[in-house]
């Protein structure tokens, strides 16, 4: 089986897993993420440059802000 066809079989199921609910899309992604290396599609090199480490202090930093906004009832009407 080609490569690209394998990637989108694996983009589409993780898709659709994400569009139903069924599973966390936390667990989706990163069982996707690792069905992608272990078939050799990206190397585990280039995966883990594309990771983008400002986004994920971003995000962290806005969930931390979030979370503490959110004990003291300001997002409760």
């Amino acid at each position: 089986m080609d490569m690209t066809t394998v990637a989108v079989a694996i983009f589409v199921a993780a898709y659709a897993l994400i569009i139903s609910e069924k599973v966390h899309r936390t667990i989706v992604g990163i069982v996707g993420a690792m069905l992608m290396i272990i078939f050799g599609i990206i190397s585990q090199e280039t995966a883990i440059h594309h990771i983008d480490f400002n986004t994920l202090g971003l995000l962290m930093g806005m969930m931390i802000i979030v979370n503490i906004t959110s004990e003291t009832g300001l997002f409760n009407s």
